[in-house]
């Protein structure tokens, strides 16, 4: 069942297959590429919990796959003690309490982005809302000019267009055939490009210091010594990718649970004070991120299996959000839902460190969409374009119409 998600259909089939999976095969050995797979709430948990019996290193054909191993050395690849020591750079920065001050920002940002479309009547909220708020804060969060954003896009579409199947990855022969088609070669360049980019960014800071989160990397130590320059490239990368993709995500697929939900909608605009509930609600029905990788460091057992040392496992963060076991009714979408302790960002260690800022921008700009964007609603004329794969959950356009309105002046700020 394992397939590329191309329409909504297909996510429909998949949560399906985790419904008969959780029920009849829970741990599952993929015969054709030779991963494990868990899906129920408990044992994903566990996978994501555990780090000492699974690793977040990179399988080598991951890491083969990952240009320059930049990403593949990253934060997000890294076990203890080293994950603690890099974490501790960057955490600080993304708690609740560090990212407050820029509540204002953010909904200037919005504001700005809301007028540009209010006279028209009609958006692609990617391209016009969910994809320029994100990028515009985490870049002038680090210190890069907020007018580089089309470069940004244009990596990160390169790098997140096409996701790879299992049999693409862990099969030689595919790789090597992967290795020659134009998808990974303008990802392969988007990478080079990046690394470059971020080079010349950091000749240029440490000539003229700033206070940003560039000039806190580049001054930052680890056990008494200071981060090379391929370690911050690293975090700058990282940072820039997963900074916005989060809330990309996150921000469309909201848009997209309250369009087929109309009654949900009419709630929040009603009583906003549900804004909080409804985004956890949004992250545990529709996951952004699908699954994570993990690698057995040992025999271990899940669900009454053994699974041997060295091996892939895929912990479907979807399925577990729909576990019954954990969710009543778990097909229901429900804004009121108590308690909701989904893993839609993962869990213990490796945490989304970027989760509190997808939450404060999604806070904002949900609130400010249904009250300034009356009678909201998808374009159905267009048909969604979904990522391709497996990994990541989201839309490449979305068209949505609305009542046309006079633009509202912009409180303060303005977005590049």
């Amino acid at each position: 069942m394992l397939q590329r998600l191309s329409t909504l259909q297909d996510i429909q089939k998949m949560y399906r297959w985790f419904e008969e999976m959780r029920a009849t095969q829970p741990v599952w050995l993929d015969p054709d590429s030779g991963c494990w797979h868990a899906f129920r709430y408990q044992d994903v948990l566990r996978v994501t919990t555990d780090y000492k019996s699974f690793s977040s290193k990179r399988p080598r054909a991951v890491a083969r796959f990952t240009t320059r191993s930049t990403l593949a050395n990253s934060l997000i690849s890294m076990d203890p003690p080293q994950h603690r020591h890099y974490r501790n750079l960057v955490g600080p920065s993304f708690t609740t309490r560090a990212l407050a001050p820029l509540a204002e920002r953010i909904r200037a940002i919005v504001q700005e982005l809301l007028d540009r479309v209010r006279p028209t009547g009609h958006m692609d909220v990617v391209a016009d809302l969910t994809y320029p708020l994100p990028t515009t804060v985490i870049a002038e969060m680090l210190g890069v000019p907020t007018t580089d954003r089309p470069t940004f896009k244009r990596w990160a579409d390169a790098l997140f267009s096409r996701q790879l199947s299992d049999a693409e990855i862990f099969h030689p022969e595919e790789l090597a055939r992967l290795e020659q088609t134009e998808s990974f070669q303008l990802a392969n360049r988007a990478m080079e490009e990046m690394y470059e980019y971020f080079e010349r960014i950091l000749e240029e800071r440490r000539q003229h210091p700033q206070n940003d989160l560039i000039g806190e990397l580049l001054t930052a130590e680890v056990e008494g010594e200071r981060l090379g320059s391929e370690q911050v490239i690293s975090f700058c990368i990282l940072l820039l990718l997963a900074g916005h993709i989060t809330t990309t995500l996150l921000l469309g697929q909201a848009i997209l649970c309250l369009d087929e939900h109309p009654e949900a909608m009419q709630q929040l605009r009603e009583q906003p004070e549900c804004i909080p509930s409804a985004i956890e609600e949004v992250l545990r029905y529709a996951s952004p991120v699908w699954r994570l990788i993990r690698v057995t460091t040992e025999e271990v057992n899940v669900g009454g299996l053994t699974i041997p040392a060295n091996a892939v496992v895929f912990a479907w963060l979807a399925s577990a959000n729909r576990d019954s076991t954990q969710f009543p009714d778990p097909t229901r979408f429900d804004i009121t839902r108590a308690p909701n302790h989904h893993l839609a960002f993962g869990h213990g260690i490796h945490f989304c460190v970027g989760a509190p800022l997808a939450r404060l921008e999604t806070s904002i700009a949900l609130p400010m969409i249904l009250e300034q964007l009356p009678q909201l609603r998808r374009d159905r004329s267009e048909p969604l374009e979904l990522l391709n794969g497996s990994s990541l959950f989201g839309v490449k356009k979305l068209p949505v119409t609305f009542a046309a309105s006079l633009p509202l002046q912009a409180s303060s700020g303005r977005a590049q």
